[in-house]
């Protein structure tokens, strides 16, 4: 019984580690921080970015950080680092193109905010985001952009 229990563990650790990175090609950028990939299977996936949050494309800077992404990664392969799926069924991941991290690139170049609420402990988000502040990039432009939760809970609070 003991052997049975070790050999399903250990075979349920290996689906885990091979479910944790997806490949395939960026066919449509929704905003900042949502993607569409053409999984290499031909499965149509949706991906949130992992620890970032982007400006929504009806707020302020919302189409120029949706253009910035674009201009990054439409079209290209990619690779996803899972990380959870969200409530709406999204994988959540890291995205790579070339080895580069383009989570936090969105935040380095002021296209994207660090979403503390959902990534507390990465520092280099955190960094990333004060560097991007003091160089005054992107939406930093302006003295006190409206973080994109602030916005979307304005909305919801406009709508009732």
């Amino acid at each position: 019984m003991r052997k049975l229990l070790v050999l399903i563990l250990s075979l349920f650790m290996m689906v885990l580690s091979f479910a944790t990175t997806i490949k395939g090609k960026v066919i449509k950028v929704a905003d900042g921080d949502t993607i569409t990939l053409l999984e290499e299977s031909g499965d149509k996936t949706r991906v949130r970015f992992y620890g970032i949050d982007a400006p929504e494309k009806k707020q302020e800077y919302g189409i120029k950080s949706l253009d910035v992404l674009k201009k990054l990664i439409d079209k290209k392969e990619v690779e996803i680092d899972v990380k959870d799926k969200d409530q709406y069924g999204r994988i959540v991941g890291v995205v790579y193109y070339n080895g580069m991290n383009i989570n936090l690139h969105m935040i380095e170049t002021g296209n994207a905010w660090w979403y503390k609420q959902y990534s507390k402990h990465n520092v280099e988000f955190g960094i990333a985001e004060e560097k991007a502040k003091l160089e005054k990039l992107g939406l930093w432009k302006e003295d006190n952009p409206t973080p994109p939760w602030v916005f979307r809970k304005n909305q919801k609070n406009n709508r009732n």
